[in-house]
């Protein structure tokens, strides 16, 4: 079965919404008690709910294609504002929409339907619960519904989510739309200017991101103006996309881009970096969340926020040990079957990674040898799916390196949305900025948790048109991540990794990575952990290398509690699982079983459990 091709993503969203308030805007509660029980009533009921939170980032809507016509409003031109007003009036109009999910009559609707209205509003109450406990840091910040306790990191914010959504998902297919670029990088150093007010209203408040964070976002900085403004990748992004087009006068839109960021642009980065050394004076090398005002009642509301769990810092501090131990005896198996008996698991796998037979070449010859190896990894696994899914996605997914412009800040390995509008596939970016640091063991399994049967393949069966936009936006990372690492794990079962004990020990590393998250994460955040501690105990542990080590800790530093998503979710769908197959015994088909874990999206672990526990209980009856 094909499924349609859509413009969301689930575990890569972005950015910002616009300076005022929406309160009071779009009545959904009207709109509800007049609407009849038909497609088109939920249709106008979940419309006006996505308007209103797009309306608070309009980049988001670009990001997700969610047109002006769509919007109903001119969101193509606009960007958010981060000052405090802005933040505070962003929070006071969640809390009104979310107040108008919770009353709508959902009977008036299908089961499927009023899914998506339960998980949006579930979400969203989990978004709101870190800007509860504190006023510090900024509301539906990166990838749809996250809070972020620092509004500037080496990883987040405007100066690099605005970037991004205009290289990538800006449409530029009309004379609008090209005007609306130029007036998004014209209104760019507002932007900023609001931000750096945030920055001082936070650091007022005893919150500013510790000294190596600030040090990151800087040289993030100085890079980004280390060329003249007309070489700038914005440009040449844009560049790309008119000449694509039909639009006329050609020239003049690119003179205007290359002005936009010549006497906006850059002036706004250069600003920026001035209070981010000001601030960097008074910045400690200290990491975690309990150091804050009410941090840990704020790393409370993380981890619920971002595992869909009640569960508290120490209990899963103990499972991440529990499970760094199981994996690793899994390991040690597979490490003496190919003559490797001394040391442990981790001085093994630095041994490994070490090793040039597992490495690829530092050129260009050699990035473009390890994206082809990946791609046949992916074209070895898609004739196997039929097997494991009723719903089988053909929708392509492209893979690519992240480019250079952007690789001081971009992900280690990511999957981004397809996009009608900017006319893109599925992609999943690796990053080879250090390509020592990518060995041929750990690509195969990586490669199929961001496309299929990953993030990719969740993403097209799990949401289609018919379903609100803002389900893509406000989803559950537990249940969005806890996919993608299922996924790894599936891909050995459908016998991948046959007769291949060295690509199943990249495998089984990184299974071993995310067990090591919720070690260092709660380490770092409740249990005093150094940031050096940190890094030391993943290198010891996994045998990874310095560059990957650093790198992740200073993400869980930015993200707090997003990286305990990964292995919290798995271990609920392989519980969930074998529950539906020891209460179904022949009854029990995987592949419906996986259709039914995907195709309301993303939704909650809580949710996940019932709807599974109704389907097993429906043989029953």
């Amino acid at each position: 079965m094909k499924v349609s091709f859509l413009a969301l993503v689930i575990g890569t969203g972005l950015l910002v919404g616009c300076g005022e308030s929406s309160v009071g805007q779009d009545p959904v509660k009207a709109v509800v008690e007049e609407t009849e029980v038909t497609e088109v009533g939920f249709e106008r009921v979940s419309r006006a709910f996505s308007r209103r939170v797009m309306a608070e980032r309009p980049e988001m809507a670009t990001y997700y294609g969610f047109t002006d016509e769509d919007a109903g409003d001119a969101l193509a031109a606009q960007l958010s504002y981060f000052d405090p007003a802005s933040d505070a009036a962003r929070r006071a109009t969640l809390e009104v929409i979310l107040a108008d999910m919770k009353v709508t009559d959902l009977s008036r609707f299908t089961e499927r339907q009023a899914t998506a209205i339960e998980m949006i509003a579930y979400n969203l109450e989990g978004s709101l619960a870190p800007a509860r406990t504190v006023d510090y840091g900024i509301v539906l910040g990166d990838y749809g519904s996250w809070f972020l306790p620092y509004p500037v990191t080496h990883i987040s914010g405007a100066h690099v989510e605005v970037r991004s959504v205009l290289e990538e998902k800006a449409s530029v297919k009309t004379a609008d739309e090209a005007k609306a670029f130029v007036a998004r990088l014209e209104a760019f150093p507002a932007v900023i200017a609001g931000l750096q007010e945030k920055l001082i209203y936070d650091k007022e408040a005893g919150v500013i991101a510790p000294d190596f964070i600030i040090d990151k976002t800087l040289v993030g900085l100085k890079n980004q103006l280390a060329l003249s403004p007309a070489d700038h990748s914005l440009v040449a992004a844009f560049k790309a996309k008119i000449e694509a087009s039909n639009i006329t006068d050609q020239a003049d839109y690119i003179a205007a881009v290359e002005k936009a960021v010549a006497e906006h642009y850059y002036p706004a980065i250069e600003a920026l970096t001035v209070t981010l050394k000001e601030l960097r004076k008074d910045a400690s090398p200290d990491v975690g969340m309990f150091r804050l005002p009410n941090g840990e009642a704020l790393y409370t509301a993380m981890i619920r926020h971002m595992t869909d769990t009640n569960m508290d810092a120490e209990t899963i501090h103990q499972l991440g040990l529990d499970e760094v131990a199981r994996i690793h005896n899994e390991m040690d198996v597979l490490l003496k079957q190919i003559g490797m008996t001394e040391g442990t698991v981790g001085e093994r796998m630095q041994v490994m990674l070490n090793d040039p037979q597992y490495l690829f070449e530092d050129s260009d010859e050699g990035r473009a040898a390890l994206l082809a190896s990946m791609r046949a990894d992916l074209e070895k696994l898609n004739p196997l799916l039929p097997d494991w899914f009723q719903t089988v996605v053909t929708d392509e997914v492209d893979i690519k390196a992240i480019p250079k412009s952007r690789e001081a800040t971009g992900c280690g390995g990511c999957y981004d949305a397809p996009s009608k509008e900017a006319g893109t596939n599925g992609t999943f970016w690796i990053n080879l900025k250090v390509i020592e640091a990518s060995p041929s063991y750990g690509l195969q399994t990586l490669t199929y948790h961001e496309t299929n049967p990953g993030h990719h393949f969740q993403v097209i069966i799990g949401l289609s048109d018919d379903l609100p936009i803002i389900g893509s936006m406000l989803y559950s990372n537990a249940a969005g991540e806890g996919w993608g690492l299922y996924a790894e794990s599936l891909a050995a079962e459908m016998g991948i990794y046959e007769g291949d004990p060295v690509d199943d020990l990249g495998r089984l590393q990184a299974e071993l990575h995310r067990a090591v998250r919720l070690v260092v994460d709660t380490g770092m955040h409740a249990l005093g952990w150094s940031r050096q501690k940190a890094i030391d105990y993943s290198i010891q542990t996994e045998g990874i290398h310095i560059s990957e080590a650093t790198s992740e800790v200073d993400r869980y530093a930015t993200w707090p509690g997003q990286a305990l998503g990964y292995k919290i979710g798995q271990l609920k769908i392989l519980e969930l699982r074998e529950r539906a197959r020891t209460t179904l015994g022949e009854k029990f088909d995987v592949r419906v079983f996986h259709d039914k874990v995907l195709e309301s999206g993303s939704i909650p672990l809580n949710m996940l459990e019932a709807k599974i526990d109704t389907w097993i209980d429906s043989f029953e009856t």
